[in-house]
């Protein structure tokens, strides 16, 4: 296990990737245009512009929830998450036809599949 050197002095703190390209993309822009002003103020005022959303969008529920849906759907319609009842409803009753549709059922061919007796019957030894 590799230990770090305790008498190692701390690096400085690097600026941000963001930081760095927009003030790239702001000298370009002045080399391109010098008369412009508003590139100049932009210069001597970097900072973030995006703001993180506050609100999340996949919660731990609604993860669950769409994955459970999926199992027995085959599909998941991201409009069910809209909290527009309309749009909800309607998403909710979209008809797609799954894989388990368009497969042939047999009755009672996987009844006593974890059996021992089904399974030394048929051959499987794992």
């Amino acid at each position: 296990m590799a230990t770090k050197n305790k008498t190692q002095a701390p690096q400085p703190v690097k600026s941000a990737r963001w930081e760095v390209n927009r003030k790239r993309k702001l000298e370009r822009q002045l080399k391109l245009q010098p008369n412009n002003k508003q590139v100049e103020l932009a210069l001597q005022n970097i900072h973030r512009r995006r703001k993180t959303p506050t609100n999340r969008e996949w919660s731990h529920s609604w993860r669950r929830t769409a994955q459970i849906i999926k199992l027995f759907t085959g599909r998941f319609d991201r409009n069910i998450m809209s909290s527009n009842p309309t749009v909800s409803s309607t998403a909710l009753q979209k008809h797609n036809t799954t894989w388990l549709d368009t497969q042939p059922t047999t009755v009672g061919s996987d009844r006593n599949f974890f059996s021992i007796a089904a399974r030394i019957s048929a051959g499987s030894t794992t």
